[in-house]
């Protein structure tokens, strides 16, 4: 056993020893997490002998892992069989268990989205008598009070309202991840919501997760969607969720970065439904107390992928009677946890779903916003709507929404002066009294880019996803640090920031021009960006974001400091160093990234040298220099106080004093 899974298992035995556990007589829920490698099954074997398979892994999983597993447990049938969606790590195993253990039934998401590709012919062939398309609300009774529920496919929502997941035209865009079955498993006390790759935003994918966790609602288990990609478990999401354990399924030698470091961090410090808030562990081990991420193998090495979960090295089991469950499996000792009481019982009736669009993304000084939501329930009756906001965190104006059709409604936000804090909730309850909520914010008019920066205490943005208008100067022009992604960086009097987007910038700035920047603030490890990356590719809308350049050129001139006094209200800043040293490591070779050491006397920082500089290849400054470049940071753990960086833009940027 190595020391990593000895300390995993410690500190997970000294948190729940004081938790009362007795293993019920009653035969337990069983759902197995099969060591798949990079891919996702998971076996459900309830109380009563009913068997349920939710994906089959890559191509050979059937036959290497899942029909051993099936056999090794005595079942003799298959009751249900379902593909969350068609990509090939999920469904290229079902074929295999298909021959050896043919399904009653096979739910999938249909046509629309099916790939012409062997795997999904395979896929196809071996279960074209059972094959039925899922629809939302559909109910698996799995016995003795056990169920699955289906709460989306293809973007439509148990509720009977839908997310726009079709007609995107973006190359970034993950239909069929989108597109997928999300399925909530009960029993008693108990709830587990699988979703296969379901994505949440993230490298501009659709937001579906944030509709789905309005009807999902606490959860005690979450299989972390995209094997804790970037595309999924957005911070939204995981605040609905709550869950105290969550489950990723990978391959220690894949090649994606499974699971992300940003996701595995965010699941970890989101408060679970015990209120007790977690405590950020700064650093790439395991937590002391909930939320937990159990993984089936180890995580590949690199320093964009967690290390914080604790492998299994193995199939991993949850066993449940309702009242109680454990995690085991490969090398974990059994490892009890309680329900979180959130809810008892099986959930039939569920709150309304919220589905906002507001226009326009970033008003004008004095311009009002309009907020439209889409509002349904699965009882047919919502009882209210209202809009409620604050202006600069001031006194909440309440107005109720003006229904303009059977689930559509709209409310309008008075105008406001630039740089405005906006924020908001729409609130809808159905007849029942059940009440989902959808949170927002904006900045109005033109922002001081320092109004943008404001961290809780432990490091973290307080307005991420918040759109907002700058105008200022770049201080880093295109091509300098990307030549794949728009990186540059702008200052205002008050301020830098680093604007980015998920591609090379149509717009070609040099530094100094004067530039209008609109986009929306995401964090990435550490450093706060202006993502202008179009959130709307839908024909033939335009990008509301973006960088518009205005005939006026400034003056760049850099701010002259010394390292010591770098921190957190520099970033983004274009800074002067004088009298630096290299103490440590030296200028790359061309096309490669580097970090060096540096001193001024009044303290070290890493100089970062970017590989699509014309810095690599150059000799290493062995006398004193000066240093010119914006600061970073590249901090991947809360509460993001450390890891800043100086990166130069080009050669020029080192100024070498001359020799005697």
């Amino acid at each position: 056993m190595t020391k990593r899974l000895v300390i995993g298992c410690l500190i997970l035995g000294g948190v729940f020893l004081s938790v009362p556990f007795t293993r019920s007589q009653q035969v337990p829920l069983r759902i197995y997490f099969v060591d798949v490698g990079q891919g996702h099954a998971a076996l459900i074997v309830s109380p009563t002998g009913k068997t349920m398979l939710i994906d089959g892994g890559p191509d050979g999983a059937g036959d290497a892992a899942i029909v051993p597993l099936m056999e090794s447990l005595g079942l003799d049938h298959l009751d249900v069989m379902v593909a969350t969606h068609y990509d090939g790590d999920h469904i290229g195993g079902l074929d295999e268990v298909a021959a050896a253990f043919p399904p009653a039934i096979a739910y999938d998401s249909g046509d629309l989205t099916a790939p012409q590709n062997s795997f999904f012919f395979q896929y196809r062939n071996a279960v074209a008598p059972q094959r039925r398309q899922i629809r939302p609300g559909t109910i698996i009774d799995l016995g003795d009070g056990a169920r699955a529920t289906c709460i989306v496919v293809n973007g439509q929502l148990i509720s009977g309202g839908r997310v726009g997941i079709f007609g995107r035209r973006d190359p970034l865009d993950q239909l069929d991840n989108s597109a997928c079955i999300g399925l909530l498993i009960q029993y008693g006390g108990f709830d587990l919501f699988i979703s296969g790759d379901l994505t949440g935003g993230g490298n501009n994918t659709t937001d579906v997760e944030s509709i789905v966790g309005q009807l999902v609602g606490d959860v005690d288990v979450l299989q972390l969607n995209h094997h804790g990609s970037r595309t999924g478990s957005n911070p939204t999401f995981l605040n609905l969720l709550k869950a105290e354990v969550g489950i990723v399924q990978v391959g220690r030698d894949n090649p994606f970065g499974h699971p992300a470091v940003q996701v595995i961090d965010r699941f970890i410090n989101t408060t679970p439904t015990n209120g007790v808030r977690p405590f950020p562990p700064d650093g790439d081990f395991t937590p002391n107390r909930p939320p937990f991420v159990f993984q089936t193998e180890f995580s590949p090495p690199g320093s964009s992928v967690s290390h914080q979960g604790v492998a299994a090295r193995g199939t991993l089991l949850i066993e449940t009677d309702g009242r109680t469950y454990t995690v085991t499996g490969g090398r974990l000792p059994r490892i009890p946890f309680p329900v979180d009481g959130a809810e008892e019982g099986i959930r039939s009736d569920f709150p309304p779903s919220i589905v906002l669009q507001t226009s326009p993304i970033v008003p004008q000084a004095g311009e009002s916003y309009l907020v439209q939501a889409q509002i349904v329930d699965d009882g047919d009756v919502i009882a209210g709507a209202t809009l409620r906001y604050r202006v600069n965190e001031g006194d909440e104006v309440s107005v109720p929404l003006r229904r303009v059709s059977r689930t559509d409604f709209i409310g309008v936000i008075p105008g406001q002066p630039d740089g405005a804090l906006v924020q908001y909730d729409v609130v809808a309850e159905d007849g029942e009294g059940q009440v989902s909520s959808v949170r927002g914010g904006y900045f109005a008019g033109v922002t001081p880019i320092a109004s943008l920066r404001r961290n809780d205490d432990w490091g973290v943005p307080e307005f991420l996803g918040y759109p907002a208008r700058i105008i200022g100067t770049v201080t880093v022009g295109t091509g300098s640090f990307s030549r794949t992604n728009t990186d540059i960086y702008v200052e205002d009097e008050s301020g830098g920031i680093n604007v980015f987007e998920l591609r090379t910038q149509s717009v070609i700035v040099d530094v100094g021009a004067r530039v209008i920047v609109v986009g929306r603030l995401l964090p990435f490890n550490g450093v706060l960006k202006l993502d202008v990356t179009n959130p709307y590719p839908y024909a033939p809308f335009p990008s509301p974001f973006g960088v518009t350049p205005t005939d006026q050129i400034d003056d760049v001139i850099p701010r002259t400091v010394t390292l010591a006094e770098i921190d957190e209200s520099m970033e983004g800043l274009l800074v002067r160093v004088d009298h630096v040293r290299v103490v440590d490591g030296s200028i790359p070779a061309p096309g490669q990234n580097g970090n060096l050491r540096i001193s001024d006397g009044t303290g070290e920082l890493t100089l970062r040298v970017l590989r699509d500089t014309d810095i690599p290849g150059m000799a290493t400054p062995h006398r004193p220099f000066s240093i010119i470049g914006v600061v970073g940071q590249f901090d991947r753990f809360r509460p993001f106080d450390s890891g800043y960086q100086i990166l130069p833009r080009s050669r020029q940027d080192f100024i070498l004093s001359s020799s005697r």
